[in-house]
């Protein structure tokens, strides 16, 4: 497995296409309400999450589904896109349902 750099690629005339290379992804199966803790790739600086259900992830610890008001910046977030891991060893990853679930990483 090889990390790819994450790289937004350029038309012609060097407008953002929006495009990326293909990174690592891998997939989880997640069994509804129970938290799964994801080690990233050794050297990977990006992630971007998918999913086939609402997904909460916590950088560096086990995600919740909220039961109630979190107001001290602790609480896990709903549905991320990308986001820069670098120095993150762990990811948790919860959802309410059963869901399917890809995260690809980047360099």
């Amino acid at each position: 497995m090889t990390l790819e750099s994450l790289i937004i690629r350029r038309n012609d005339r060097m407008d953002d296409t929006g495009a990326i290379k293909a990174g690592v992804v891998n997939t989880y199966l997640l069994t509804a309400s129970t938290n799964k803790a994801v080690t990233p790739p050794t050297g990977a600086r990006y992630a971007i999450f998918a999913s086939t259900h609402d997904i909460w992830v916590k950088m560096g610890g086990a995600a919740s589904v909220p039961a109630g008001d979190t107001t001290d910046g602790t609480g896990s977030e709903l549905n991320p896109s990308l986001r820069f891991i670098e120095g993150v060893t762990a990811i948790g990853v919860i959802s309410e349902y059963a869901a399917k679930v890809s995260i690809t990483f980047y360099k």
